[in-house]
């Protein structure tokens, strides 16, 4: 509103005191029926222009009023010139309050617009805009600046709405003088309106306006992100069809190709289970070795996805409880994957308080695939390797393989793995003889396979298995009957390899995920980049699993996905990832390592050419 300030007015409401609002107010109710927003006509500029412009009212004044308007308006437009904005503001209401009839009148408001605005008393500069705005024929050249001045003023005094109305009253065709600042107006509006006030004014501006593709991309874009996609692409099809360009062209096609999130650059919240408090300080230090993993290919990965990442690492307590609220908590978050829990206990729990499918990859712990779909490990079974091993045993012509194994899951898999390879390619498995894990006496079991004298005896053992089994295989006398051991990466562990007496271990050909003896190309480049990134030495190989765990995430980023099912789908196809703990692939819900055949002999791993 434009505010009194001439001497004889009183002003702010003080007795006697005649306000200019009212005057506005009366103007505007006179104006209104008559009040359209203006399309087409010719390009307008932003200056003072020779162009007459209408009386406020109709109805004319006596000829000396005209003659007294007509010299206040010079009086206002030098004030203005010389940014004399309290004087240009009030000769410019005076003329509106006294001579709203006389021709060019209208151009006080204008001049008490840009005075106001100068004077920082935006919503009334706004006001009087506008009402100019709806008095001015379409190819009037002072229409587009003063629909600018009236969003800008009614923006500025947070009114959102009102700010988006005045735009809409541009006309169609407008030069880049006027478009651009529109357009950055528009632009800094969006974010006030709330989403039913940004519908209404999408749909409410004429096709032909070429702000309307604005607003129209920009409800395409919250609907997208409600999941809303079938009404987002409807809205970002009709945003296309219009004049649209730069970012808001990038994003409706970003929602019709299903990739919005990477064109706004939204990060990927990729979680982590850890114990951060409360558990032991063995599992706190493993905990926090993981995290120095994960970032550590973080900072690999940097700058290579489509979108950003950011990791939320979320302290599960080192207890079942504390892993369901954890998991809980990602969800929440909107976390499409998560490394951990670290214990077998926890991993369960959590697991099973997914309320959809989300990823985890476990560094230490498993869970069978069929029983917990989208549950990884990076410990868990070698099932690949049994099936290298069962190749091997038919190359090698045994044509009857027994199997002897520990009650425990990891070792079921891979022996039936195993058989399933073996008897494909023609092999007979007679006997799977199971013992109590734990045990520490064999004498029966070797006693059955003494019975049934096999070609061969597949061992899936533990390093631990191994160190109290294979003495007895030779104590019992089965090395004497000419039965080739077989087993998997057990077998080729440090502790195995040079702890156990070469007596027990000679001739036993396994699968191995180890390259060779030392440490891999891919372990030292992580070594570097863990001593780079943190400036200490690395002390363990535990954050290896860390960094290996996120790796196997963000690869699977690198194609795109933008949900936790696409996450899913697009790890299972990781193949060959040279992780620090050996090459990594994805096979039917396994995380496997390449395996390798080796013999061991006198302590040493000899690695066996692969001819299958």
């Amino acid at each position: 509103m434009i505010g009194g300030v001439q001497p004889h007015f009183a002003v702010g409401g003080r007795p006697g005191a005649v306000s200019t609002r009212a005057v506005l107010l009366s103007l505007a109710v006179a104006l209104l029926a008559g009040a359209c927003a203006p399309m087409g006509g010719p390009t307008p500029g932003s200056g003072p222009s020779s162009v007459p412009f209408p009386p406020i009212e109709a109805g004319g004044v006596p000829r000396s009023g005209a003659q007294e308007a007509a010299s206040l308006l010079a009086a206002a437009r030098a004030s203005l010139a010389a940014e004399s904005f309290q004087e240009a503001w009030g000769t410019a209401e005076r003329i509106v309050r006294d001579y709203p009839g006389a021709p060019g009148s209208g151009e006080a408001l204008l001049i008490a617009a840009r005075a106001l605005m100068s004077l920082d008393r935006p919503q009334e500069a706004a006001d009087a805009a506008l009402l100019l705005v709806n008095l001015l024929p379409a190819n009037h050249p002072s229409l587009p600046p003063m629909c600018l001045l009236a969003a800008r003023g009614y923006s500025e005094a947070g009114q959102a709405e009102r700010a988006v109305d005045a735009l809409r009253n541009l006309p169609t065709d407008l030069p880049d003088s006027v478009l651009v600042p529109a357009r950055d107006l528009l632009r800094a509006v969006i974010p006030q309106l709330e989403g039913p006030a940004l519908e209404a004014a999408a749909g409410g501006f004429p096709a032909a306006n070429p702000l309307r593709g604005i607003l129209a991309t920009e409800w395409a874009s919250i609907l997208y992100q409600r999941g809303e996609v079938a009404e987002a692409t409807r809205w970002a099809r009709m945003a296309l069809s219009g004049s649209l360009e730069g970012r808001e062209r990038e994003m409706a096609q970003g929602i019709l190709d299903g990739r919005l999130e990477e064109v706004l650059g939204i990060p990927i919240v990729l979680g982590a289970i850890l114990p951060l408090s409360d558990a032991s300080p063995g599992l706190l230090q493993y905990g926090e070795w993981i995290r120095e993993g994960i970032e550590v290919a973080l900072e690999e990965f940097s700058g290579r996805l489509p979108r950003p990442v950011e990791l939320e690492v979320v302290d599960d307590q080192g207890s079942p409880l504390g892993g369901d609220r954890a998991v809980q908590s990602l969800e929440d978050a909107g976390a499409m994957g998560a490394l951990g829990p670290l214990t077998q206990e926890v991993l369960q729990e959590t697991a099973a308080a997914r309320r959809e499918p989300l990823p985890m990859v476990s560094p230490f712990s498993y869970l069978p695939p069929d029983e917990a779909p989208g549950v990884f490990s990076l410990s868990g079974p070698d099932p690949g390797g049994a099936r290298l091993v069962a190749r091997m045993a038919r190359e090698l012509g045994l044509a009857t393989v027994a199997v002897v194994r520990p009650e425990t899951e990891e070792a079921r898999v891979e022996a039936q793995e195993f058989r399933e390879e073996y008897e494909l390619l023609g092999g007979i498995v007679p006997r799977e003889i199971v013992f109590d894990s734990g045990g520490t006496f064999f004498q029966p079991q070797f006693q059955v396979v003494e019975t049934i004298l096999p070609d061969g005896l597949f061992l899936p053992l533990t390093p631990e298995d191994i160190q109290l089994l294979a003495p007895q295989v030779t104590f019992y006398g089965l090395d004497t009957l000419g039965i080739q051991l077989l087993g998997t990466s057990g077998w080729t562990e440090e502790s195995v390899v040079q702890g156990v007496d070469s007596r027990h271990t000679d001739g036993v050909v396994a699968s191995t995920v180890r390259l060779t003896q030392d440490e891999t190309e891919a372990f030292q480049r992580f070594r570097d980049a863990y001593e780079a990134l943190f400036q200490k030495s690395l002390r363990s190989q535990v954050p290896a699993f860390g960094y290996d765990g996120a790796a196997l995430f963000l690869t699977a980023l690198e194609t795109g996905p933008r949900n936790s099912m696409e996450l899913l789908a697009a790890l299972e196809d990781v193949k060959n990832l040279e992780g620090a703990t050996g090459n990594l692939s994805v096979d039917r819900g396994w995380v496997t390592r390449e395996p390798l055949l080796v013999r061991i002999q006198d302590h040493e791993l000899i690695y066996i050419g692969r001819r299958f």
